[in-house]
């Protein structure tokens, strides 16, 4: 997509990323991490694939039916299974809701939203299957609290989760989207699980909610120490970065720290065009089998693929 901005990763990222880990450090050992790092679905993991329906360009959601990527789904998931002996892995969607654009539109933000009709078919697959579901947003012009406003409304439904991109921020300032890459604050993350947590208590929503927040850079979620926790939310930064096999779990080793671990698990992106000169494999992803003499030393929490 002409403004997705991924080509300069390995520069970016070497700059130096400080994202938050996890506790367990083999699959084995999955079983038994600090219920501070459970997923609130009580699966202590995640694959899900991300994209906008009938939009090609914006990942293999686009790409597929919603009959016919559910199988598809539903097979990485099971490689997940058996790689790992761990049956508790959920299959997901990871959906564009908010899609950041090239131009204002009506509500001079910079983002297409999609239709509750293109939507609730996925939420309906989801609850019928086992399905988990992120409502992604691209923010444009709004801040994140703004962003999620419209989405709280599906907090409703038991599989529905939030993410946010922080890459096509630009509210403020005078540019459209993909032109920088954009970032939030640890306090804009707090303002949006304070809102999330508000209507869920509000509405009677007693299930535990996931928040994602992507990012590759550093910069893209600043003041990270100001970041709280909420007891209904749990916090999932995923490294939402392309390149090679190597590269990718040499970095992944090197940001995931324990300081935070008990507010953040941590998430792992892989592409399939993107990811050169091969797409690691699911032992790869957990750690189980080494890329160029190299583990990865914590699993993932949640891994989506795009």
């Amino acid at each position: 997509m002409e403004f997705k901005i991924r080509s300069a990763l390995i520069v970016m990222i070497s700059v130096g990323i400080t994202l938050l880990g996890v506790t367990s450090t083999a699959s084995a050992q999955m079983k038994n991490v600090a219920k501070s790092q459970l997923l609130p679905t009580e699966n202590q993991m995640i694959v899900a694939y991300y994209g906008r329906p009938g939009v090609r360009a914006m990942g293999v959601l686009g790409k597929y039916s919603l009959e016919a990527i559910i199988p598809i789904i539903k097979a990485k998931a099971n490689e997940y299974k058996k790689a790992s002996g761990n049956q508790n892995i959920v299959p997901g969607f990871d959906i564009v809701y908010d899609m950041a654009t090239i131009h204002p539109g009506g509500n001079k933000n910079y983002i297409s939203t999609l239709s509750s009709q293109k939507l609730m078919p996925y939420i309906h697959a989801a609850n019928k299957y086992g399905f988990v579901l992120f409502l992604d947003l691209q923010l444009g012009k709004k801040t994140p609290v703004q962003s999620i406003r419209s989405v709280l409304k599906y907090l409703k439904y038991n599989n529905v989760h939030i993410a946010i991109d922080p890459e096509f921020n630009v509210h403020g300032v005078g540019i459209r989207p993909g032109k920088i890459i954009g970032h939030i604050t640890g306090n804009q993350v707090n303002q949006v699980q304070e809102a999330m947590s508000n209507y869920m208590k509000k509405h009677g929503i007693k299930e535990k909610k996931i928040l994602i927040v992507h990012m590759f850079r550093h910069s893209m979620l600043t003041n990270k120490k100001d970041i709280k926790t909420y007891d209904n939310i749990k916090l999932v930064f995923n490294l939402d970065g392309f390149g090679s096999a190597g590269l990718k779990v040499s970095i992944y080793n090197s940001i995931y720290t324990k300081r935070l671990s008990n507010k953040v698990a941590s998430g792992f992106k892989l592409f399939f065009n993107q990811d050169k000169p091969y797409l690691m494999t699911p032992k790869q992803v957990l750690g189980l089998e080494s890329v160029n003499g190299e583990r990865i030393k914590e699993p993932p929490k949640y891994i989506n693929y795009q």
